[in-house]
């Protein structure tokens, strides 16, 4: 099939130069338009757009248009409306509206309703190619046993909504050609927006077939969400210049059009915007397409609706000659009865009466309720959209849980680890902190305990030279406060940070401060913002780790200390003093280690002149300090296993 026949337009030889004439009128006519308007004053034209896919979104893909076409209309500015079917027709009543973009079949009904005219047609974008027309797939599950449409018969067949075009409608045309009724013969499930969702019902059983527009199934593939293979495409076509899978015939892409009462000369002016737009220009890609082209003919979209029989071509009741014809005999006997019927005329009379008196009520307030449908429509679909919000807020905090405890494992094995040194465990942990909170740079100081100075540890990632503070006086707020102090900084040459001071306190006493320094929106995006549990607890974790180090490292010191201040003893005077730091008396000391009493009484007056001592008790503690007792006790443990 060729190019030619999807839309009648380009055979019938007065279309052939159609587009010939819209460019000359676009091009010759002057521009009086903005010369019209009073200096300086701005005129609003609003533009109805179909939200098929809820208002937040229709608005962002649109909004960038509205502000193109104002950009190049001097005294207009260009509104967009997002708008439900109902919202269309209440809009266009009042003369709310001036332009409209929205589907082929709703284009369609507007046209004779309401008198709307095309002015241009949208070109959508597969990959680099730009494509003025659309259709339908209908597809199953390639494991399925349906291999064609008329297999489809009894079948489960998920679908957007009985209005949606791309939707449900073409695919019940096509239908129609195997001898189909898809409202009678098939067992609809309607899934509404987004297309996706129906994809995933076949693929999931809910549904054995179903149908979605042009390019869904490829942009699921590009995705990575679907595979070539997991589909089969039912009664698929070939069209010429058209590389998307298809099974019915090829439809005009959206319309954009005007309303009778816009003004013809501004009409022009957006029409000649709109063909300006370059197909690979930004304007064209934020509106996911590839620009404008000429009006095409919808002449297609009209049959297609006549056919099924849907608004605005609905069907309507037969004339009596027509049912003369065809039901003579049925019509004498209804005349029959007729005649006893009238009987009861007058009672229908007065009914038909007080149905009068509701009627003019309803006519009264029909422009309020047609206000609250519309108001209704706009509370579901804030809903909706408030559910998808929970559903996407649901899975931000089961990544946040699940990072959470992925980094708590990660600093419990860096903390068990015995192939790692004092320093580089530090780095380690430091650097996991750095990496799930996202800060620029994080630097741990320790707190001297006499002099309450800071003192470099470390830092991630490492810096150039050794600083105690990343800001010294914030840090000194943060020690002398014993909480966490947050702060916005404001440089005139760097760029604004954000900073954040942690104290670890032990005991009363702030032992190590960490600082976290990163960009100015870092504590929004950051999990650090103080309102969750977990972040707190890897803090704490990580807080009561340093502060047992720190223990650890004053143990230490307090260990060296005592070792040399033992260093001058001989080995026969640390036996003795083991001894006595294990509390043996003098005659057991002697027994133990075969000496007089008197040479223990001597060795004990030397220690104690030695490390100016005067106590026994003090040589105990020393003794303890230095390791002494605990190294011995191992050692006779070994004996005695032996």
């Amino acid at each position: 099939m060729t190019a030619c026949t999807h839309f009648p337009i380009v055979t019938c030889p007065i279309f052939k130069i159609y587009p010939i004439l819209i460019l000359l009128w676009l091009l010759l006519s002057p521009l009086a338009t903005a010369a019209e308007l009073p200096q300086g004053s701005t005129k609003v034209v609003h533009i109805g757009v179909l939200a098929f896919n809820g208002e937040a979104r229709t608005q962002a893909r649109w909004q960038e248009l509205a502000d193109y076409l104002g950009s190049g209309i001097p005294g207009y500015r260009f509104e967009i409306q997002t708008l439900t079917h109902d919202g269309f027709s209440n809009r266009i009543r009042k003369g709310q509206l001036d332009f409209i973009l929205t589907n082929p079949a709703h284009y369609v009904r507007l046209e004779v309703n309401f008198g709307a005219t095309r002015l241009a047609t949208f070109r959508s974008r597969y990959r680099d190619q730009a494509l003025t027309s659309f259709g339908s797939v209908i597809f199953t599950r390639s494991d399925s046993e349906i291999h064609s449409l008329r297999d489809l018969r009894g079948q489960r067949f998920a679908a957007v909504n009985p209005e949606a075009f791309g939707g449900f409608l073409l695919a019940r045309k096509r239908l129609l050609d195997v001898d189909i009724n898809a409202l009678r013969d098939l067992h609809l499930l309607w899934l509404g927006f987004p297309q996706d969702e129906i994809v995933q019902a076949v693929l999931e059983g809910r549904a054995d077939a179903g149908t979605v527009r042009t390019g869904v199934l490829e942009a699921m593939i590009a995705d990575g969400r679907l595979q070539p293979d997991q589909v089969r495409v039912l009664g698929a076509r070939e069209e010429k210049d058209f590389s998307l899978r298809l099974s019915t015939q090829l439809y005009p892409e959206w319309p954009f059009a005007r309303l009778p009462h816009t003004d013809r000369e501004l009409a022009r002016l957006v029409t000649l915007r709109l063909l300006q737009i370059p197909k690979d220009s930004a304007i064209a890609r934020d509106t996911q397409g590839a620009g404008w082209t000429i009006p095409l003919s919808y002449s297609r979209v009209h049959d297609t609706l006549r056919q099924l029989q849907i608004d605005p071509y609905e069907p309507h009741p037969p004339s009596l000659s027509e049912m003369w014809r065809s039901h003579a005999s049925t019509i004498v006997m209804l005349l029959i009865a007729v005649a006893l019927i009238i009987m009861t005329s007058v009672y229908i009379l007065r009914i038909n009466h007080r149905l009068n008196a509701s009627q003019q009520a309803l006519t009264r307030n029909k422009e309020v309720l047609e206000t609250l449908v519309e108001h209704r429509t706009r509370a579901l679909i804030a809903a909706n959209e408030a559910l998808q919000q929970d559903i996407e807020s649901r899975i931000r905090y089961e990544e946040t849980l699940h990072g959470g405890c992925e980094c708590m494992q990660g600093i419990h094995t860096l903390i068990i680890r015995n192939d790692l040194s004092r320093e580089q465990r530090l780095q380690s942990i430091l650097d996991q902190l750095q990496q799930y909170f996202g800060a620029d740079q994080i630097l741990l100081s320790r707190v001297d305990n006499h002099t309450q100075e800071l003192e470099h540890c470390t830092a991630s990632p490492p810096l150039s030279h050794s600083v105690p503070a990343l800001q010294p006086h914030l840090a000194r707020i943060a020690i002398d406060s014993r909480r966490q102090v947050e702060k916005e900084l404001a440089g005139s040459d760097n760029p604004s940070r954000h900073y954040l001071a942690w104290p670890v306190v032990r005991q009363g006493k702030v032992v190590c401060l960490i600082e976290f320094l990163g960009k100015p929106d870092w504590a929004e995006e950051s999990r650090l913002n103080g309102n969750n549990e977990l972040e707190m607890r890897i803090l704490q974790l990580v807080a009561h780790w340093l502060a047992h180090e720190n223990d650890a490292l004053a143990r230490e010191a307090q260990k060296a200390g005592a070792a040399q201040h033992l260093a001058g003893l001989t080995p026969r005077e640390r036996e003795v003093l083991i001894e006595v730091a294990r509390g043996a008396p003098n005659k057991l000391i002697a027994r133990s280690l075969a000496i007089s009493i008197k040479t223990v009484e001597l060795h004990r007056s030397n220690l104690m002149r030695k490390l100016g001592i005067s106590s026994a008790a003090e040589l105990t503690r020393l003794a303890v300090q230095a390791g002494l007792v605990d190294m011995e006790w191992e050692v006779l443990k070994a004996k005695t296993n032996r």
